[in-house]
């Protein structure tokens, strides 16, 4: 997880360096050492509303972002214990995504009629969770796809309205889950 390999790994790394090196790490981690070893082998971001959002408790979500103020466009703080190398690589994860990723349907239709912003990259999240009806929500609020990289300006057999689900066929194949994979070629 980038930087924070030394806070993950600190029970290990504490035999091999020295008492200061430790000492900062620890400091570092003081909100974080209780259920330390609990929350590493869970591997998901410990932060109370990430785990509501999981278990897709959109009552008691509502009332957490109502009681502290979060808006709906709010961003994921990163966690050092998130060990999905897609969460990692999007830091800049959204509310709607989160729930997207996880197939939280509740929370996410809570966050739509709230008008989170519906990005592109929402396909990619949605495309993890394995959530025929995130698809279809994302298909009828024509959500478009994002570009695939190696889309340019200089192809001219396209329309800038075009829509290309390259980049989510790709997604859904890494992710093994044929049957989008299957469902995006077929209809997209």
């Amino acid at each position: 997880n980038g930087t924070n390999y030394c806070h993950f790994f600190y029970p290990e790394l504490e035999k091999f360096s020295g008492p200061k090196k430790i000492e900062k790490v620890k400091n570092d981690l003081s909100n974080n050492l209780d259920n330390f070893d609990d929350k590493r082998q869970e591997g998901e971001n410990d932060s109370y509303i990430c785990s509501l959002i999981r278990q897709d408790s959109v009552e008691e979500f509502i009332s957490y972002i109502n009681r502290s103020n979060i808006p709906i466009s709010s961003r994921i703080s990163p966690s050092i214990f998130e060990t999905n190398s897609f969460l990692i690589k999007n830091k800049d994860t959204s509310l709607i995504e989160y729930s997207a990723f996880f197939g939280s349907i509740q929370i996410f239709q809570y966050l739509l009629l709230n008008n989170a912003e519906l990005t592109s990259t929402l396909w990619l999240y949605v495309i993890h969770s394995k959530n025929a009806e995130l698809i279809h929500l994302l298909e009828s609020n024509r959500v478009h796809p994002p570009k695939h990289e190696n889309d340019d300006k200089t192809n001219n057999n396209k329309n800038d309205d075009d829509n290309d689900y390259t980049e989510c066929f790709i997604e859904s194949i890494k992710c093994h889950h044929n049957d989008i994979a299957e469902y995006i070629e077929n209809n997209l």
